[in-house]
């Protein structure tokens, strides 16, 4: 028997990247379709676009374009829960031929699993400078990262997506300060730190797996700028996710990274994260004062979501090895 399943390709103003990505995922899902009886419906989410992504993801045969308004969360809630289970895709991503096949075996292998993900590896830098190699070396090493309880949120499976509307959040919002920097009345904004809270919170540390086979490859920050902004994404919303919803700081807390990483690692990668932590230190400050400039000096509220340009580049490139 057929089973239909849906993949969703989340996007705003990707259209240098969006083709590559398409074409990475069309083979990825054929090579599902040949092995299993699963038919997928690609569906490409554009979230107030100004560019050409729209027009970039209709010239593609197999796939459906839809329109959203209000952020990625916003986005997907559009599809969510209309299949089994539902792939999310991030626009700026190549998935290798196996991941679709790796991710949906999962699910359907382990009916307890929520979520599956795969490995994510950066592609190399495009830029030989210091940062560009340290950020890199950071998202290529692998114990070098921060270990929270979440998952890779550029592409994955859920079976049981839920977010609250800003209109369930009033209660809860009541009861908070009016907050320049936080921002609070905006409702949810990223996806993969409140699902992985959420799950962990219903289900358990069980109902998140990372498969073992395929993996998608991704352009991490290469510029100071770069890595402020996501610095600054992520630790926002954590942030705001703790006075939003306190019950789920317990099933996310920090775990710091791995030290043994670190002594089995070159010489040369121990000297990059030695960079990257002292860049990385400089955001923990900058991201201090810009806090204490919204809550004490604006008048305006802090917009976060500015775009990380050296992430957007054209993905047509020849994969490492």
């Amino acid at each position: 028997m057929m089973t239909t399943l849906r993949l969703a390709i989340t996007a705003r103003n990707e259209e240098r990247a969006i083709a590559c990505c398409l074409s990475s995922v069309i083979r990825s899902v054929e090579r599902a379709e040949a092995r299993h009886p699963w038919r997928f419906d690609i569906a490409v989410v554009a979230d107030d676009c100004t560019d050409r992504t729209a027009a970039i993801a209709q010239s593609f045969p197999r796939v459906r374009l839809l329109v959203s308004s209000g952020g990625k969360v916003e986005a997907q809630r559009k599809v969510a829960n209309t299949t089994p289970f539902v792939l999310f895709s991030d626009a700026d991503i190549l998935l290798t031929d196996d991941t679709v096949t790796a991710v949906c075996e999962a699910m359907f292998e382990r009916p307890d699993l929520q979520i599956a993900y795969p490995r994510k590896q950066p592609l190399p830098p495009t830029r030989g400078t210091l940062i560009a190699n340290a950020l890199n070396c950071y998202n290529r090493v692998n114990g070098f990262q921060e270990r929270r309880r979440y998952f890779n949120g550029k592409f994955f499976a859920i079976r049981d997506w839920q977010v609250p509307t800003l209109a369930e959040l009033k209660p809860r919002l009541a009861s908070l300060p009016q907050d320049r920097f936080y921002a609070f009345h905006q409702g949810m904004r990223i996806d993969d730190i409140w699902l992985s809270r959420d799950i962990l919170r219903r289900y358990g540390a069980d109902a998140i797996g990372e498969v073992e086979s395929g993996h998608i490859w991704y352009r991490p920050p290469e510029t100071f700028n770069g890595m402020y902004r996501t610095y600054h994404r992520m630790r926002l919303e954590i942030e705001r996710l703790n006075q939003i919803f306190p019950e789920s700081v317990g099933v996310h807390q920090r775990r710091g990274y791995d030290r043994d990483a670190v002594r089995r690692a070159s010489p040369r990668d121990r000297w990059l994260w030695r960079v990257f932590r002292l860049a990385l230190g400089v955001c923990q400050v900058r991201y201090r004062a810009e806090k204490l400039y919204y809550q004490r000096l604006s008048r305006t509220v802090c917009i976060p979501w500015k775009s990380i340009e050296e992430t957007k580049q054209s993905l047509d490139i020849v994969l490492p090895a």
